[in-house]
């Protein structure tokens, strides 16, 4: 865990603005590309079948559209960052290794480059974090600033509701 902290640590003090720029355009890719499956979801089954040959292609096709909605909006929004690039690897790998260098996917080679860089900045953002611009920032630093108001002379932090525990790891 100690190792975790440090980068940690190392990610907040080095991370620059045009990272969080280019979080959410991977976050807007990937939820255009959801919404992508969700209109044509007989080519994404097309897909499924011929290279997984999977039977219930549409199941699996509204899966994996709902899957890009969903991660594609958190990783926009910059909360569970990580949690959704680690999510999305596995997904990514499949259509690079499945779709996009078999020739029955008929993705061809922009398509290809296309699902590498979108890879290569999942596997960015899922060592890297979500960084300064984003919501898990806020929350976390709302929650610190919450926990040291000092414009009441008599605040001692927390609330009835949860009592301020000065023990607690805030993260």
């Amino acid at each position: 865990m100690a190792l975790f902290d440090k980068f940690e640590k190392w990610s907040e003090k080095y991370h620059a603005p045009w990272m969080g720029i280019l979080r959410i355009i991977l976050g807007v890719i990937l939820t255009v590309k959801g919404f992508m499956f969700i209109v044509d979801t007989s080519t994404l089954v097309r897909i499924l079948t011929n290279s997984f040959g999977v039977t219930n292609g549409v199941f699996v096709a509204h899966i994996i559209a709902i899957l890009h909605l969903f991660t594609g909006f958190l990783i926009l929004i910059g909360l569970a960052t990580r949690i959704c690039c680690l999510v999305e690897i596995p997904v990514l790998l499949g259509a690079i290794f499945f779709v996009n260098l078999n020739t029955k996917g008929g993705g061809g080679v922009l398509e290809l480059i296309f699902s590498i860089v979108v890879l290569f900045l999942l596997v960015f953002f899922f060592l890297i974090g979500s960084g300064r611009f984003s919501a898990y920032y806020y929350l976390i630093n709302s929650k610190r600033s919450r926990l040291t108001d000092e414009s009441d002379d008599d605040y001692e932090g927390g609330s009835p509701v949860a009592p301020l525990d000065k023990d607690a790891n805030i993260l």
